[in-house]
C-alpha cells in the first residue's frame, strides 16, 4: 500500500476516477433536470392544444347537450386506459367523456385556476390536469397520466446512464494514456539511470522536458563532483603511501644495521613490524585504487580479460606446468572498472596457479539476479580452521611461496565495493579451493 500512495500514476488514476465520476454524475443530474423541464414544458404544451382542439369541436346543441364535432386528432384518446383522457361537463355532470376513460369520468375540480396545469388524483391514478370554462356554463376538461411522462423520462435517464457510462470509460481511459504518456520521460529517466549504473553512459542526457532539468542538471553535478572526489582521494592515498614508504625504508636500513651490530632480537622485531606495515600500506593502496573506479559508469569484457590474464599466468608460471582452462562465453560483460576486475582475477588465478597440481579451471555463468564466477584448482586447498584467517591482511599459509599475503583480501574488498561476495571452499570434485566470486547484475 505504501509503495502504491507514492506513486504518481497511482495519484493521478485516483484523481482521474474521481473527477471523471464526479463530473458523470454533476452532468447527469444537469442533463436529465433540464431535460425533464423542456419535457414537461412540451407536455403542457400538447395538452393545452388538445385543449383548444376540445373547445373548438363542442358544440353546445340545439337541446343544450354539447355534441363532439369529430374525435380529437390524438387517437391515444380512444383507446382505454392510455392515460390521456378529456371532459365536458356542467354545473358538475359530465357531459361528454372520451373513449380513454371507458365509462368512468373525471372527478370534479376543487377551485383549480382555469388554464392553469395541476398535478391531481383521479381514481388513484396521478394525473396533470387543465380546465378551461366554455359557453353555456360548460367546463373543459383534459388530463394525462403522470405514468406517460414517468416513462419517457425514465427511457431517457437509461439511455443518459448508458451514454455517461460510456463517456466515462473514454474519459477514463483517455486519462490513462495521458497519465502514461505524460511520465514517459520518467522511465526515460529511469532507463538512463540504469545505464549509468551500469555503465552504458557517464553522464545523464540533457535532452529531457523542462519540469526534469534542473534534477538532471543537478544529479550530472553530483555525478561529477563525485568523480573528482574519489580521483582526489585516491591521488592522496597514493601521496600518503609514497610519502609513509621513506621514513619505513629509513626505519628498516636502521633496523638491518642494528642486526649487523648483533643486535639481532631488537632488529627481528622491528624488521617484522615493518614488513607488516609495508603490506598494511600496500593493501590501503590497492583499495583507494579499487575505490576509484566505483560509480564511474563503465564496463568491462570478462571473456576478453579472463583470456589476457590467463596468458600472462602461463607465461608466468611456465616452469610448473599447469594446465590453465577458461569457459567463459564470449559478450559477458561486467560492471565494474577494468582495472578492478584485472585485480581481482589476477590475484585469483594467480593463488590457483601457485597451489595447483595439475590444473586451474575458470568459469563463469550468468543467474537473473548474479553474475558467478568460479576459479578451481587441484591444489591441497586450505584447512576449514584457516579458510577465514587466510582473508587477513597480509596473511600467509606458506611464507616459502612468493607474495605478499594480500591478495585474497584485496580480492574479497574489491569484490564487495561493488556489493558481491566472495567465498572460499573446497573442490567439490578433487582435493583443491574453489573460489567462487558473485557480483550483482547491477551494481549497487
Amino acid at each position: 500500500m505504501t509503495t502504491r500512495a507514492h506513486s504518481l500514476r497511482f495519484r493521478f488514476a485516483i484523481a482521474s476516477l474521481l473527477w471523471v465520476g464526479l463530473g458523470t454524475l454533476v452532468a447527469g443530474f444537469v442533463i436529465s433536470g433540464l431535460y425533464g423541464r423542456h419535457v414537461t414544458h412540451t407536455f403542457v404544451s400538447d395538452l393545452t392544444n388538445h385543449l383548444d382542439e376540445l373547445a373548438s369541436l363542442t358544440d353546445p346543441g340545439p337541446n343544450g347537450r354539447p355534441v363532439l364535432d369529430r374525435p380529437l386528432s390524438d387517437p391515444r384518446f380512444q383507446h382505454p386506459r392510455s392515460g390521456f383522457y378529456w371532459q365536458v361537463e356542467r354545473g358538475g355532470k359530465p357531459m361528454l367523456t372520451s373513449a380513454s376513460l371507458a365509462g368512468h369520468h373525471l372527478i370534479a375540480p376543487r377551485n383549480e385556476a382555469p388554464d392553469v396545469p395541476t398535478w391531481t388524483r383521479d381514481h388513484q391514478e396521478r394525473l396533470l390536469r387543465i380546465d378551461r370554462h366554455g359557453p353555456d356554463e360548460l367546463l373543459f376538461s383534459i388530463t394525462a397520466s403522470g405514468r406517460v411522462l414517468d416513462a419517457e423520462l425514465r427511457a431517457f435517464d437509461s439511455d443518459l446512464a448508458i451514454s455517461l457510462g460510456a463517456f466515462a470509460a473514454l474519459m477514463l481511459i483517455g486519462a490513462a494514456l495521458q497519465v502514461r504518456y505524460g511520465l514517459r520521460p520518467t522511465q526515460r529517466l529511469a532507463d538512463w539511470i540504469d545505464d549509468l549504473r551500469r555503465g552504458d553512459r557517464d553522464r545523464l542526457p540533457d535532452a529531457v522536458p523542462s519540469e526534469f532539468a534542473g534534477i538532471v542538471g543537478r544529479l550530472n553535478e553530483l555525478i561529477e563532483a563525485q568523480a573528482v572526489l574519489v580521483a582526489r582521494a585516491r591521488v592522496e592515498a597514493g601521496n600518503l603511501g609514497h610519502n609513509l614508504r621513506t621514513p619505513l625504508a629509513l626505519v628498516t636500513g636502521e633496523a638491518e644495521q642494528l642486526s649487523e651490530s648483533g643486535q639481532e632480537g631488537s632488529a627481528s622485531f622491528i624488521l617484522d613490524q615493518c614488513d607488516r606495515m609495508q603490506r598494511q600500506i600496500d593493501y590501503q593502496m590497492k583499495r583507494a585504487a579499487a575505490a576509484g573506479g566505483r560509480g564511474t559508469g563503465i564496463v568491462a569484457d570478462l571473456a576478453a580479460f579472463t583470456a589476457q590474464i590467463v596468458e600472462a599466468m602461463r607465461r608466468l608460471h611456465a616452469d610448473r606446468a599447469v594446465e590453465i582452462v577458461h569457459n567463459v562465453p564470449p559478450g559477458v560483460m561486467v560492471a565494474c572498472d577494468p582495472g578492478d576486475l584485472a585485480e581481482i582475477l589476477s590475484n585469483l588465478i594467480d593463488n590457483a596457479c601457485k597451489w595447483a597440481t595439475n590444473w586451474v579451471k575458470i568459469a563463469a555463468n550468468r543467474t537473473a539476479t548474479h553474475l558467478v564466477i568460479t576459479i578451481t584448482d587441484d591444489g591441497p586447498g586450505i584447512p576449514d580452521a584457516e579458510r577465514q584467517r587466510v582473508l587477513d591482511v597480509g596473511v600467509r599459509l606458506d611464507e616459502t611461496k612468493p607474495g605478499t599475503g594480500l591478495g585474497l583480501t584485496v580480492s574479497r574488498d574489491i569484490v564487495g565495493l561493488y556489493g558481491g561476495t566472495m567465498d572460499l571452499s573446497p573442490n567439490n570434485k578433487a582435493s583443491g579451493l574453489k573460489a567462487m566470486i558473485r557480483l550483482p547484475i547491477s551494481p549497487p
